[in-house]
This record gives structure tokens, sequence and C-alpha cells, in this order.
């Protein structure tokens, strides 16, 4: 995977290169900004106001997706390496981890949908959540336990 600071042509910084590292060491989870921030204070001590920023210069660089968790808070991980820009997500709600989604449930209702609204459609995401396999097996043995003392 290239750098984007090289390829997007952005300043490179300690603090930057530190968080594409940490994002780059585990591609298949989202992270908030506060758990990057406490990463990053394990080798560099960096404002948390500086990872807000670095991360949105990373999403508009197309290099990290954000996108809003049920607990309210925004994540970012990083993108997809399709070849798209065009993919959609499944997160698991309880750890983050996130697989990405082959077909675009979308592309057979485009039509519809602007013809009944009018609108001029530019983009569009879909992020659906969900347990992975992990964490479906964990609570199913709590469940188990609780049913069974």
């Amino acid at each position: 995977m290239e750098n984007p600071l090289v390829t997007k042509k952005l300043r490179k910084t300690k603090a930057r290169n530190l968080i594409i590292s940490i994002l780059s060491q585990d591609k298949d989870k989202a992270f908030s900004v506060e758990e990057l921030h406490e990463a990053c204070g394990e080798e560099l001590q960096i404002d948390l106001s500086t990872v807000y920023r670095t991360m949105h210069t990373l999403a508009e660089s197309n290099f990290v997706t954000k996108s809003i968790h049920p607990d309210g808070k925004a994540y970012f991980q990083i993108a997809s390496q399709q070849g798209t820009e065009h993919h959609h997500r499944i997160v698991c709600s309880k750890c983050r981890a996130s697989a990405d989604i082959a077909v675009c449930p979308l592309h057979d209702l485009e039509d519809q949908i602007l013809s009944e609204t009018g609108f001029t459609m530019t983009s569009h995401s879909i992020e659906l959540t969900g347990l992975c396999p992990a964490c479906k097996a964990e609570e199913e043995e709590k469940q188990h336990t609780i049913g069974h003392p």
C-alpha cells in the first residue's frame, strides 16, 4: 500500500506517519480519534486536535473512511483496497471489525430513487452493522452459560 503522504502530496510529519502506521497495523479495525490519540501517546506525544486534523486530512484524501457508529462516535479505517472508492461495509457493533461488501444494494434502486425525489446523486455509502462471527460466538456462549448454570 502506498503512503498517502506521498501519493496525495501531503506534508510528511511524525504525527501523520505514526497515525498511518497505527491504522496500517490493523486494516480491518475502525479506530476512534481517542483510540488513535492513546496509541500515539505510547510513541509520540501528540495533541488530540492534531489527531482530529490528521484524520480529517486523511479522510479528504480518501486514504481512510469515516463512519458514525451507533455509539455516536466517528471511527476511521483504511479505505477499501478494491481499486474503487465506491464500496460498502458491514461493521461489528461490538469490536468494530469490518468487511467490505462486494455488491451495491442500491444499484438497482438508484433510478427509481432519483425519479421519485428529483435529486441528482453525487455519491452514496452504506454501512451495515451487526456482530462479526467471533463476537456472535461469544454472545451465544454467554447466552448458553446464562441459560445453563
